[in-house]
């Protein structure tokens, strides 16, 4: 009787958690979508994961060491110049290696300053999409499951585990009280008509 009990209570919290999340989702509305075609980019930052931070303080710590790249940005800067988050598996499956960059997108080859890290993004069209709320309902996944699910929709893959990466462009800053808008970005098979 007590494993019934456990496992109701188990389906339950689980109804709870996939009601949160639909919610969640229906806060968001998507303003825009598009293909861009960028070719390869190269994305510059400082890693959260290798320096053993927690996101929002290594965001906080961060801000000091972005005005650096800011000032490659005209000479180097690529498809958006506001200030990302760019998550990646190093290649591998998801879970086993996580890195958060936070930093700028710029041409690939770009010469990386001593002291940040980066990421070349290989694919030459990224899906990306703005999604505005009225309220910030907490986290991001809601804006991750719609373009990653426009995407696939639309017939295009997404790379996975190598050259899998997305990023959160910070159209409007970085202040998650309130209303929000935000850009959100995965690199796709689609091909380029550059």
């Amino acid at each position: 009787m007590n494993k019934s009990i456990a496992e109701s209570f188990e389906s339950v919290k689980q109804s709870d958690t996939n009601l949160e999340k639909e919610n969640n989702m229906k806060e968001f509305q998507c303003e825009s979508f598009e293909y861009v075609n960028t070719g390869k980019l190269r994305f510059i930052g400082i890693d959260a994961y290798c320096k053993c931070d927690d996101w929002n303080a290594h965001w906080e710590r961060s801000l000091e060491l972005l005005p650096q790249l800011e000032a490659m940005l005209d000479e180097y800067g690529a498809f958006v110049t506001y200030p990302s988050a760019l998550i990646h598996s190093g290649g591998k499956e998801v879970g086993i290696e996580e890195h958060f960059l936070a930093g700028y997108f710029f041409k690939q080859g770009t010469p990386v300053p001593e002291g940040y890290d980066y990421f070349d993004i290989d694919a030459e069209v990224l899906g990306y999409g703005i999604y505005t709320t009225d309220d910030f309902p907490g986290d991001m996944e809601s804006v991750y499951v719609m373009a990653r699910d426009k995407i696939l929709n639309d017939g295009f893959l997404i790379p996975y585990p190598q050259g899998y990466c997305h990023a959160e462009i910070y159209t409007d800053g970085r202040d998650f009280e309130g209303a929000l808008r935000i850009g959100y970005m995965f690199p796709t098979n689609r091909e380029s008509n550059i």
